[in-house]
């Protein structure tokens, strides 16, 4: 019966430490507000099939964020935010994070498991309930370069960290990893054996873990760079940054998933997206609708967003050409 008693009397103390750390955790934040933003998606207007500009700095600290990921409810923001300087190059990358409470925007602060080591190329699982991102140095016996790691919500915030495992985390360093509905795992390596020296692959996901890693094959990756994907959620077609010979500076491609495992050959979004200085970084909401890239227009450089309908005319246009031929 004591056992008991001091059993319960410890597990009270823990949770009213935890409440108090997250009531902690939110007071700070909301004396780092610098300005009152509020609704959906930082309170801005949704775009059409012309790309608009959604953040230069002003919303989420600075024009060094990229890889913006909301949670499907719309309530949290994770992106990831270059850091590194001359004087301190390392840890390069970090993750920020932002949160609305009564529908008032809070942040952006680093993530709770991040600073510390080289993190960035954050997403969320389509149901909301894991994060995927790539680090580098963190102390795990398997880890090499930059490996895929991943975090699971439960009823009290997120977990720790955890090293996703030597079936996708191979013989070099992976990034950029998304999920489908079907809980397929697509990311880059630049693991030998490709077409290129960064190649785009998927994991299958079968009895609880991820196996089989295939290479998406010669119409997705080439000799040249590919890399920056991002699969949509019923796996219909898979974005990718390439720096092809006929451009300066990297685009982003897309490339539809017409079968099985079979692919269109990855194609440019063509001029309205892509900049002549670069575009890349892309990423897609959790209910599909819009498309986050960011891109350097003169000397500025922004995120922005447009409407996923400029994919799905694309594809249409893909496959009528496709029939013709």
């Amino acid at each position: 019966m004591r056992f008991q008693i001091i059993f319960f009397s410890i597990v009270i103390i823990l949770s009213f430490g935890f409440q108090n750390l997250v009531s902690q955790d939110i007071s700070e934040t909301k004396k780092k507000i610098k300005q009152k933003i509020t609704g959906d998606y930082l309170g801005k207007k949704p775009p059409g099939l012309i790309p608009q500009k959604f953040d230069t700095g002003q919303l989420t600290g600075d024009s060094h964020s990229f890889n913006y990921s909301f949670s499907p409810d719309g309530n949290e923001l994770f992106f990831s935010h270059y850091k590194g300087t001359k004087e301190k190059p390392e840890p390069e990358y970090e993750i920020k994070y932002m949160k609305r409470i009564n529908n008032i925007w809070y942040g952006p602060e680093t993530a709770f498991f991040s600073g510390k080591y080289s993190d960035c190329d954050i997403t969320y699982s389509p149901d909301g309930k894991k994060l995927f991102f790539a680090s580098a140095g963190r102390p795990h016996q398997d880890s090499s370069g930059f490996d895929i790691y991943y975090l699971i919500k439960t009823e009290n915030g997120w977990t720790l960290p955890k090293y996703l495992g030597k079936e996708v985390n191979l013989k070099g360093s992976e990034v950029y990893a998304s999920l489908s509905k079907k809980g397929n795992l697509f990311f880059r390596s630049d693991m030998p054996g490709g077409y290129g020296n960064n190649d785009l692959y998927k994991a299958e996901f079968k009895n609880g873990k991820f196996i089989n890693v295939k290479n998406l094959g010669p119409q997705v990756n080439t000799k040249y760079m590919e890399t920056d994907c991002f699969i949509a959620q019923d796996e219909s077609y898979i974005l990718f940054n390439t720096k092809r010979p006929e451009h300066k500076k990297p685009k982003i491609y897309v490339s539809f998933q017409i079968g099985k495992d079979k692919w269109t050959k990855g194609q440019s979004l063509g001029p309205l997206i892509n900049s002549e200085n670069g575009t890349m970084g892309s990423t897609i909401t959790a209910d599909g609708k819009y498309l986050f890239y960011i891109s350097r227009v003169g000397k500025e450089r922004a995120v922005y967003w447009v409407s996923t309908d400029i994919i799905k005319n694309l594809r249409k246009k893909v496959l009528k050409d496709m029939e013709n031929d």
